[in-house]
């Protein structure tokens, strides 16, 4: 299994947290290759800039521009880096600014371990699923317990619903049977990966009948992952009560 690497940078002015962060990063099982470090924004939209990193994890109080700036900035300007807040203040304002632009994660500090394996782990699998080399992973299955293996399953469903074609697409990713994925998945997100993956292309196809009624039924259905038009409008009827044409016009009235 070819195993990539995400380059990232850590902005945070407090030394002695920035290294200790660092540390905690390097501890983790997940292959990230640490490029620049930065103690304000104004510095760290320059390392930004120069070496153009996958992730930047950032605090948000700061001198010379704070993170809410430069996550801004980033959103802007490089709208495929991914960004994750650390901030010691649990203020609803600064969450609310972090997801109009775009954070991945926001978490508190002290930061506990698990949980910075987790956002770091998610952050990861989007950009897995972006890169072209779509059979790699940067994270092994192998080495992950049951529970973060079913979430690294759930985001990689998230992310790739529309394009897998069979459970054994699922099975020959992961590395592991569709017995064994399905009964961990069941265990911790409550069902089949089958049945999610349904959930979410219905969801998303009553979406869109909703929100662009231009769009034909048989477009909508290749959109979220039905090549065949007609199966798509059974198995949106089995999950929603009526067919996909009756929907639009239910909801349109």
């Amino acid at each position: 299994m070819t195993m990539l690497k995400y380059k990232y940078i850590v902005v945070e002015d407090e030394h002695l947290i920035r290294k200790n962060l660092i540390k905690k990063i390097d501890s983790l099982s997940i292959p990230l290759e640490l490029v620049g470090e930065a103690s304000n924004g104004e510095d760290a939209i320059n390392l930004v800039n120069e070496l153009c990193p996958s992730i930047v994890i950032t605090d948000i109080r700061m001198p010379r521009s704070d993170g809410l700036e430069l996550i801004k900035y980033i959103h802007h300007n490089y709208p495929s880096i991914k960004t994750m807040i650390l901030s010691g203040y649990n203020d609803f304002k600064y969450a609310q600014t972090a997801i109009k632009y775009d954070a991945k994660d926001f978490l508190l500090k002290p930061v506990k371990i698990d949980e910075l394996n987790s956002a770091i782990q998610n952050i990861v699998v989007m950009l897995d699923s972006e890169h072209k080399e779509e059979e790699c992973f940067s994270i092994d299955p192998h080495n992950l317990k049951p529970e973060d293996l079913s979430k690294l399953l759930e985001n990689y469903l998230l992310s790739n619903y529309s394009s897998i074609t069979s459970i054994n697409d699922i099975s020959d990713k992961f590395g592991f049977t569709n017995e064994y994925l399905s009964k961990i998945f069941k265990k911790y997100i409550g069902e089949t990966p089958l049945k999610y993956i349904t959930k979410i292309r219905i969801n998303k196809a009553k979406q869109l009948l909703s929100n662009q009624p231009e769009l034909e039924i048989k477009k909508i259905g290749e959109l979220v992952g039905y090549k065949d038009a007609f199966y798509f409008s059974r198995v949106f009827k089995s999950n929603v009560g009526v067919y996909p044409t009756d929907y639009r016009t239910k909801i349109s009235n």
